[in-house]
């Protein structure tokens, strides 16, 4: 099992890896580490509300091809198929923005995507 720096540094070497595999531990080492940069910049959000926007923007640039390719892995070491993380992943991820002006029950089909993503992301990988 490896440790945050590990699982960390992972993420951003593995950058365009579409074929591997992601282990539950770099999985969620890298989402803890992403979390904690997410939360800095809410942070530097409240200070500042433009610079904060707009190292947001820069920030979710840079880490939505590590995200998507992480994904992938993820799903190919549980054994299911790359193409769902374009429903669990991708789809919520676009509706962030405007998820307060879409109606009820596509906010509820909203939340339900993003905790499958996550009951899947917890499953164990499975055997080659």
């Amino acid at each position: 099992m490896m440790n945050f720096l590990e699982g960390f540094s992972m993420y951003w070497t593995r950058y365009f890896d579409f074929k591997g595999r992601s282990t539950r531990s770099e999985f969620w080492w890298s989402f803890l580490g992403l979390t904690i940069i997410t939360g800095i910049i809410a942070g530097i959000e409240q200070a500042n509300y433009k610079l904060g926007v707009q190292i947001y923007i820069l920030y979710s640039i840079l880490t939505i091809i590590p995200n998507i390719s992480q994904y992938v892995r993820r799903f190919r070491d549980i054994g299911i198929s790359p193409y769902w993380v374009i429903i669990t992943f991708i789809i919520p991820s676009s509706l962030v923005y405007t998820i307060k002006r879409l109606p009820w029950y596509l906010q509820l089909l909203d939340i339900l995507l993003i905790l499958s993503d996550i009951v899947l992301s917890i499953l164990p990988s499975k055997e080659e």
